[in-house]
Parts: structure tokens; C-alpha cells; sequence
């Protein structure tokens, strides 16, 4: 019989993940809030709890090696631990806002100019469609550093934060005000990796990946130049 590799096993779980649930809703980003599987989920459930705990420990041992990271580059102050914590808040609840309101000129100087762009796109289309994609009760409980990558060029600098929350997710069609897709009374988990990258007026968003996978963390390293 021939014995999986490890890459091998990662990619069957990642397959798994994928046959278990579809995307349902949308908030910023256009990906998905809630999941669904039925019976497969079920049958699933050992190996799902299995990657969870994977995950969790990967995260844990990412943030440390994180944390060591900007104890290195505290000679500057763009690294500043507090000052990250609140600009990443900052920044997570006006992409927020800019995406329910559908005006991503709200946030424009939250993001890059290639992911207002794309936002700008799809929340257009909401405005052409006559749908609104409404978030509401949005709960960002924990954002935690992943990665950070101080480079002796500072365009080049980077950090990857994991944003850990809930909120309630769902679309309307205005003409008529019915819920087209989601829930307007149960708040979805959502766990995410947010790219922020350093710019002359601070730090921005550049991206955003609405699942928080294996194949993801394994590939973080903290950097020092």
C-alpha cells in the first residue's frame, strides 16, 4: 500500500475542509461567514477537530516567533506592539463599515489601492444588483500577529494578523427588504488572515484571506533585516 507524505495527508484534510462546507455569506472580502455539510460534517468530525487543534497550535507558535520579531525591530517605531494593535482595529472596523455602506471611499485610507479597488468592484455590483450585503453586531475579539517582515527597505514591510470574531452577516434586496441570504438574528465565528503592508501614511490593507488554513501558516516566517 502506498503511505501518504505529509503534504499528501495536509491536502487530503484540505480537501476534506472544502467537501464539507460552502461559502454562505459575504462580508468584506467576498468570502464566506457560515458553513453547512450536513452529514458529512458529521462523519468528518473527528479529523475536523484534529486540523482545529493543528491550527491552533500552529497560530500559537506563529505569534510567539511574532512577538520575538518586533522585540527585534522595536528600534522602530512603525513596530510598535500597541500601536499595531490599534491600527489593525482601527482599520479592521472601517473596512467593515465602508463594505455594508457600500462606499469604500470610507475606508480608502484603511487599504492599498489594489484592494480598494476590488472592493470598490464587487460593492459596486451590490449597487447595480440592488442588494446590500448588511453586518451587523461585528465583534473582533482577538487579532493576533502571524508574521511580521521588517525589511531594510520599508516599502517592502509586511504583517499577517489573524482576526478572530462574530458578527451577524446577511443580504437584502432593497426593493423589497427580504433576506436574501443569511441570518439577521445569529451571529457567525469568523477566523481570517489580514495582510497589512507599510506605506509612507502608515500602515494599510492589502488583502484579505477568509479561511485560515494549514498550507497558510506553515508558510509565515518572521523576519528581521
Amino acid at each position: 500500500m502506498q503511505r501518504l507524505s505529509a503534504n499528501g495527508i495536509l491536502a487530503l484534510l484540505l480537501a476534506m475542509l472544502v467537501l464539507a462546507g460552502e461559502e454562505a455569506h459575504a462580508r468584506a472580502g467576498g468570502g464566506g461567514g457560515g458553513r453547512g455539510g450536513g452529514g458529512l460534517v458529521v462523519i468528518l468530525y473527528p479529523l475536523l477537530l484534529v486540523y482545529a487543534g493543528i491550527v491552533t497550535w500552529l497560530l500559537r507558535r506563529k505569534s510567539r516567533e511574532a512577538r520575538a520579531a518586533l522585540a527585534l525591530a522595536a528600534r522602530d517605531k512603525a513596530w510598535d506592539p500597541d500601536e499595531l494593535k490599534a491600527r489593525i482595529e482601527q482599520v479592521f472596523f472601517k473596512v467593515q463599515n465602508a463594505w455594508t455602506l457600500r462606499n469604500q471611499d470610507l475606508a480608502r485610507d484603511c487599504m492599498s489601492e489594489r484592494l480598494y479597488r476590488k472592493h470598490k468592484l464587487q460593492t459596486d455590483q451590490m449597487i447595480q444588483d440592488g442588494t446590500r450585503n448588511i453586518l451587523e453586531c461585528v465583534n473582533l475579539s482577538k487579532a493576533t500577529i502571524v508574521e511580521i517582515a521588517d525589511f531594510r527597505d520599508n516599502a517592502k514591510d509586511r504583517l499577517w494578523a489573524c482576526m478572530e470574531g462574530s458578527m451577524i452577516d446577511y443580504h437584502i434586496r432593497l426593493s423589497t427588504g427580504a433576506v436574501a441570504k443569511g441570518s439577521k438574528d445569529k451571529p457567525e465565528d469568523f477566523s481570517e488572515l489580514w495582510k497589512f503592508i507599510r506605506t509612507p501614511q502608515g500602515w494599510v490593507l492589502d488583502e484579505i484571506d477568509q479561511s485560515v488554513d494549514l498550507s497558510d501558516l506553515m508558510g509565515f516566517k518572521s523576519i528581521v533585516e
